[in-house]
């Protein structure tokens, strides 16, 4: 596996990601969106619970609890936050393991880094094209 596929393979899923949201009906939704980012933040959750570490589980905790209340918070006001918090996420991936213990497995910051910046992208444009989410 080279180093880019990850982040290829992140990319993908993230393309397949807003084809079903499209297809399903649920792309101009702002539920839709805020449930992802919360999912997304999760993640790492579960991987500090897989190392045990409790310091880790509580830091990796609080930050999905962070992103949550951006989703929360762009959900009720507004989408432009939304975006912010998935692009946000995508940073993150990219610095997690520099900052903090990173209880990901090493593919999975390229991998995440790829699905958070196609939805941001794609909620972006949508956003600049005047789409608003109901």
């Amino acid at each position: 596996m080279t180093s880019w596929f990850p982040l290829l393979a992140g990319v993908g899923l993230g393309g397949a990601t807003v084809a079903l949201m499209a297809i399903g009906g649920v792309m101009h939704q702002r539920g839709t969106w805020a449930t992802i980012m919360v999912a997304i933040a999760s993640f790492y959750v579960v991987f500090a619970i897989q190392t045990g570490d409790t310091l880790e589980i509580v830091v990796h905790t609080g930050l999905a609890a962070g992103f949550t209340a951006l989703a929360i918070i762009g959900a009720r006001t507004s989408s432009w936050i939304l975006a912010a918090a998935l692009l946000g996420h995508g940073i993150f991936d990219v610095f997690a393991g520099s900052v903090i213990a990173n209880p990901a497995p090493g593919w999975w910051g390229p991998f995440c880094l790829g699905i958070d910046v196609v939805l941001a992208l794609t909620l972006a444009a949508m956003l600049l094209r005047g789409r608003t989410l109901d």
